[in-house]
């Protein structure tokens, strides 16, 4: 397959190569956001969504979260594929 870039969009020097990430500032303490890097893009984190995030922060189950994380680094997590799709299904 033959890629095409006429617009020049993969042409972006702001993405790191080694990576493949692309550097983002982030906001400062006073929930306002940083000076923009010299290159590539800024992002705005609405106040809305900062409280939401620290929310969800605040009510994960961090001994779960532990677990899981464990599991996966270990290798002995398994995907419930057959969950997944039922939830997916059913939309819950």
């Amino acid at each position: 397959m033959r890629i095409i870039d006429s617009y020049g969009r993969f042409d972006n020097k702001s993405v790191d190569t080694a990576r493949g990430t692309q550097a983002v500032p982030k906001s400062d303490a006073n929930g306002g956001n940083a000076a923009p890097a010299s290159s590539g893009d800024a992002v705005t984190v609405s106040a809305q969504a900062a409280e939401l995030a620290a929310k969800a922060a605040a009510t994960a189950d961090s001994a779960k979260v532990s677990q899981l994380r464990s599991a996966i680094e270990g290798g002995t997590f398994q995907v419930n594929y057959q969950a997944i799709a039922t939830r997916i299904v059913e939309g819950g």
